[in-house]
């Protein structure tokens, strides 16, 4: 089984042919990609009116020119018709995939079909650790942040949120990019906190965080994809830190969980 593959998974509608193409500049590693469809797109009824019979057939054009954008980028394509859009019936289907393809990376486009058909794709990527991501309109891509940790777990450990509250507050003012950090910048910057500790990998209660300790804590904010590691430009040595997405948010709700237990807020983190 080839290492590389990344499956894809879309969710049938009448304009998948346009956000397609956006996905695949934004993921870049899709090597198959299977279009799921309720049965009813393919079905043509004496009961239809002419809008919907005009709707069957844009959600039929739009997946055939979905299948030509693969065809033209050596992408596998496939399409996965059900009878209805209930959650055993994408259950199944997803399950024999990844049956196939157990090592493959997923993603999972559910900005059209069904909301019955979206939800559960939704369902199904995270049972396959896939990632989900949506576009409506003329807006770009978005990934749906989904935590790979309980939020209410970060806190087991201070100086996670002193890291996370620290590279928050070095976003570009009014700009919705993080701004890059240097390692030995956030690292002096932690230490200025002294939280005290009682985590045995850290030291001592009131004890300085060791730079490997601090390796280690970062590491593992990246494992939780909480904050983002790249390298400086020219210099592969000089490692830089900013936080994501999922890493605003998880400081975002435990501020609110905090707030919810009228708990004052420590040491000035969020």
């Amino acid at each position: 089984m080839d290492p590389q593959e990344h499956i894809h998974i879309i969710s049938a509608g009448d304009s998948i042919h346009k956000t397609y193409p956006a996905v695949l500049k934004d993921l870049r590693t899709v090597t198959h990609t299977f279009i799921f469809a309720e049965k009813e797109v393919y079905t043509n009824s004496a009961r239809d009116d002419n809008q919907k019979r005009l709707w069957k057939v844009a959600i039929r054009d739009a997946i055939d020119a979905v299948n030509t954008i693969s065809l033209s980028r050596n992408i596998s394509c496939a399409l996965v018709c059900i009878d209805a859009a209930t959650f055993d019936a994408i259950r199944d289907p997803v399950l024999g995939i990844f049956s196939d393809h157990p090592d493959a990376r997923y993603s999972f486009d559910i900005s059209a079909g069904s909301k019955r058909l979206s939800l559960g794709l939704f369902s199904m990527s995270l049972w396959v650790e896939g990632d989900s991501y949506y576009a409506f309109g003329s807006s770009p891509t978005r990934r749906v942040p989904v935590p790979t940790l309980p939020t209410k777990n970060l806190p087991a450990n201070p100086h996670y949120l002193v890291i996370l509250t620290i590279l928050f507050r070095g976003r570009e003012h009014g700009k919705g990019a993080s701004t890059l950090v240097p390692k030995e910048t956030l690292f002096n910057e932690t230490k200025v906190w002294q939280i005290p500790v009682r985590d045995a990998d850290i030291g001592t209660p009131g004890q300085e965080i060791t730079p490997a300790a601090f390796s280690r804590l970062l590491s593992t904010l990246i494992r939780w994809n909480l904050i983002r590691e790249e390298s400086e430009p020219g210099n592969e040595q000089e490692k830089l830190y900013r936080i994501t997405q999922d890493g605003e948010l998880a400081l975002f709700v435990y501020s609110a969980r905090m707030k919810k237990r009228s708990v004052e807020k420590h040491h000035g983190l969020l």
